[in-house]
This record gives structure tokens, sequence and C-alpha cells, in this order.
């Protein structure tokens, strides 16, 4: 995961004793899952199952 720094200031009151960068990571994580999107979920998920049978490739063959 890339990581963009910003910098923000806030009220004593929101200061809880935890760094800024942790209140703000809580915030977003909680904005997140009320607009729906779930940063830690893996899109390829649904297409796992849908194909029968295990595929199996001899690498060795694909790099000679």
């Amino acid at each position: 995961m890339e990581l963009v720094r910003k910098q923000t200031y806030i009220t004593p009151a929101q200061d809880k004793g935890i760094t800024e960068a942790e209140i703000l990571r809580k915030a977003l994580d909680q904005f997140l899952v009320v607009a729906g999107i779930v940063e830690n979920e893996d899109p390829f998920a649904e297409l796992i199952g849908m194909f029968e049978g295990p595929v199996e490739v001899d690498h060795d063959d694909i790099y000679l």
C-alpha cells in the first residue's frame, strides 16, 4: 500500500492522546465503511470457485 503524507490540525477536544495520523486513519476507515467502500476487500474474491478443477501449469515450459 502506497502512503501519502498530509498535514492537518485538530482541536484540543479532538486530541484523544493518540497520533493525528491514527485519528485520521480511523476517521477515513469509518467514512469508507459508511460509503460502502472496503479497502481491504480482495477485488478477485468473486472469481474464487468460478472455474472447475485445478489448473496445472508447468511453469518451466512457459519460460523455455
